[in-house]
């Protein structure tokens, strides 16, 4: 799957960054910030890391906006059924460490 630069939630543009260092600095992969209406994902991850922390950051989102109180782990469930289902649409070998997908 290619991550897209932005995406649209609820009205709302959220616009996708790369930042190395999150796991080292934030323990995180990836990071929703609804004040700057971003997500942030580990530049430095694997790409096929990178999607499903992009799915899993779409799941926060979601939460955040729907006021939905979803725990983390549904959160990281979420996600990862959700890449599951975005690669099931591509072919076999769309999102294996292809950097040049973004």
């Amino acid at each position: 799957m290619k991550i897209p630069e932005e995406i649209t939630i609820g009205g709302h543009t959220i616009t996708i960054h790369y930042q190395s260092g999150l796991v080292s600095y934030n323990q995180a992969y990836g990071i929703f910030d609804p004040t700057n209406l971003r997500i942030l994902i580990d530049a430095d991850l694997n790409y096929s890391v990178q999607c499903e922390t992009f799915w899993h950051e779409v799941v926060e989102a979601l939460n955040f906006f729907t006021e939905a109180e979803m725990s983390h782990n549904k959160i990281q469930t979420f996600g990862v059924l959700l890449h599951q289902i975005a690669n099931s649409m591509e072919g076999p070998d769309e999102c294996r460490n292809k950097k040049k997908c973004r």
